[in-house]
């Protein structure tokens, strides 16, 4: 069992009140993957990004946190940057600076049970969306545990190009997680039973829907479970949603490791795996880093 996230990688570059004040490698793979390497996860990154000193410091902090960096392609050209302005209630506002180089990656062979996360921008991308789509088509055939997370940032229903590659995406995959936000943006509903009821229809086995400071729902076929938040002094939202993704990931290599198959798994277990997502996302809203800090990972590796 392998686990793999995917996607953009970007350098964040933080700002309040007009001044800059920080800055850390990002992006909703890059977050994720972090986290987990530094959770104890085998965890490979699958990306790109540029020859430059910002794609050197992306590349080092990987390394330095145990994510296996040998799918990541690299370019002659500049990295992706983001301008992130942080407003009174610690939200972002995201300001985007694409890379010189329009550049996909090479996938690796998916095997069952492995285990896949992507999402965010990079999954609407129409230059290597063939490969893409082909690389999920065959995961899904070889019983790879799916995860897409849309992070729908504008409205998608007067935009039907984008609306349609994110129902196609949301069709090849086993679970669909996101923010309240995110299928209000979709779909135009306010509730997650609501968004359920478009998931269901494209087949999917799961919704992971959050809420942030009001916890998150799961929805399946046979079940309804819901969590509460955990409790948290805010000091940024940046990565929260990726973070809970990766405590889901998390949550579910430990149960598949210790032989629970994905069928096998009951509501005492999907509670256990939704709580590691709003333990993770909790443990980065109080961190000024876009990953949980390296203390709330040792505590997780002991």
């Amino acid at each position: 069992m392998s686990v793999y996230t995917i996607g953009e990688t970007t350098y964040d570059i933080l700002f309040r009140n007009g001044e800059p004040v920080g800055a850390c490698s990002g992006g909703s793979a890059y977050n994720s993957a972090i986290s987990l390497g530094r959770s104890g996860v085998p965890v490979s990154l699958v990306t790109t990004f540029g020859q430059d000193q910002i794609g050197d410091f992306s590349f080092e902090l990987l390394k330095n946190n145990g994510v296996n960096c040998d799918l990541i392609k690299r370019f002659n050209g500049r990295s992706r940057v983001a301008l992130a302005f942080i407003d009174r209630f610690n939200n972002a506002n995201y300001s985007f600076y694409p890379a010189s180089e329009d550049v996909y990656p090479d996938y690796p062979e998916p095997q069952k049970n492995d285990i896949l996360l992507l999402g965010s921008s990079f999954a609407l991308r129409d230059n290597g969306r063939e490969s893409l789509i082909r690389f999920l088509t065959a995961a899904k055939k070889r019983e790879c545990i799916i995860i897409y997370d849309p992070n729908a940032r504008q409205c998608m229903t007067d935009k039907p190009e984008l609306l349609q590659k994110i129902i196609e995406n949301m069709a090849l995959v086993t679970i669909i997680k996101g923010s309240d936000q995110d299928f209000k943006n979709i779909f135009g509903v306010d509730d997650g039973k609501s968004a359920w009821s478009h998931i269901h229809k494209l087949g999917n086995k799961v919704l992971l829907y959050t809420k942030g400071g009001n916890g998150a729902e799961l929805f399946s076929s046979p079940m309804h479970l819901e969590i509460h938040a955990k409790a948290t002094k805010v000091v940024s939202t940046i990565g929260a949603g990726d973070n809970f993704s990766a405590g889901i990931v998390y949550g579910l290599y430990q149960k598949l490791s210790a032989g629970i198959t994905w069928n096998q798994l009951l509501p005492a277990d999907w509670e256990t795996v939704m709580n590691y997502g709003a333990f993770f996302s909790a443990a980065v809203c109080a961190s000024s880093e876009n990953y949980i800090p390296e203390e709330t990972a040792e505590m997780l590796r002991s």
